[in-house]
């Protein structure tokens, strides 16, 4: 069988078959048009999970059609500047001041209007363009962190996203590298947010790259914790120094109240690793609150702001603080700019 293992100079190989099939003449009375629809439908067996069979219908012809255009429109986005970085606060949760914007991309085509990042990313991931639009994001962010700490008149950091695929190129440090020298930002002022997945790139090699990175000044956090692996085992053998914890748990807040509990542990377990804490998805004073009660350390959400292009706005007025009110009725106003 296929999946049976296989040797090969000592070394145990398994394979796996993504298959798609397309019938005659329900799918097509000709050849060429035949293996269209098994195509299609074998990308979408990949896009599945991999490793499995599926059989062409007309729903599938569609959504392949319309992904096809997306990845020919986004080749593009890049060259014609549709492709914008917008910027989301964060904020201390003890000294209540701004301390980070999040780099955000954001793609606005002039006749499919605003494409949604969870459906162009992992397009620019399967398809290779993620590292371009990658490294135009960090330089963009980089370049903008600079402009901000001479308005802030303290140190405001920026934090970038990280796809898996382009934090496993061997020349990663060095892009870094030369974005920092490009722009000027000092390194201490970067944060490269990692999600769970660096994990399949293997221990040691995901290690040794942070190390290197660490070594130059940067922050590292692990991002959306609890959505992926949420294998507990490998935060205290990656040097990540934040942890940021999923908008999930804290949505589920006021519904189960296990939640609390999770947050807490969470929280605990972080700062036993020296890391600190970055809560996602504050979208109530209620949910501030909590998160200040569980030692917390940094917020963000719609509550504080939401992205937005132009950060300098938020930086030259007084809400780089969260307002000290007893019942934080007023906090960051929303940008009503964003998208």
């Amino acid at each position: 069988m296929l999946a049976a293992p296989f040797l090969i100079e000592g070394h145990e190989i398994t394979i796996s078959a993504s298959i798609g099939i397309s019938i005659f003449p329900d799918n097509g009375t000709d050849t060429t048009e035949l293996l269209q629809q098994a195509d299609s439908a074998m990308y979408a067996a990949k896009r599945n999970g991999k490793n499995r069979v599926m059989y062409f219908t007309p729903e599938l012809g569609s959504s392949v059609r319309e992904r096809l255009n997306l990845e020919n429109q986004l080749r593009g986005a890049l060259l014609r500047r549709e492709i914008e970085v917008y910027y989301q606060p964060e904020f201390d949760v003890s000294t209540r001041r701004l301390v980070r914007f999040e780099a955000l991309a954001r793609w606005q085509h002039p006749t499919l209007g605003s494409v949604p990042p969870n459906k162009f990313i992992p397009i620019a991931e399967e398809c290779g363009l993620i590292v371009p639009l990658g490294a135009f994001i960090l330089e963009r962010a980089c370049q903008e962190a600079v402009t901000w700490q001479s308005i802030s008149g303290y140190p405001i950091q920026v934090a970038v996203n990280v796809s898996t695929i382009q934090f496993r190129r061997e020349s990663f440090v060095e892009e870094v590298e030369q974005a920092l020298r490009h722009t000027g930002l000092d390194p201490k002022l970067l944060q490269i947010e990692l999600t769970e997945s660096v994990m399949l790139d293997g221990m040691e090699r995901a290690s040794n790259t942070m190390k290197r990175l660490r070594a130059m000044g940067i922050s590292i956090a692990v991002d959306d914790f609890g959505t992926g692996y949420s294998c507990f085992s490998y935060l205290p053998r990656l040097p990540f120094n934040v942890l940021k914890i999923d908008r999930s748990f804290v949505r589920e807040l006021g519904k189960r109240s296990e939640m609390k509990a999770m947050i807490q542990a969470l929280v605990s377990l972080a700062h036993d690793l020296n890391m600190q804490v970055v809560v996602e998805g504050i979208e109530t004073s209620q949910q501030l609150e909590m998160v200040e009660t569980l030692g917390g350390n940094q917020v963000q959400g719609f509550l504080l702001g939401r992205p937005t292009p132009n950060p300098k706005s938020l930086l030259a007025s007084a809400s780089t603080m969260i307002p000290p009110t007893d019942d934080h009725s007023v906090l960051v106003p929303l940008n009503k700019t964003n998208s």
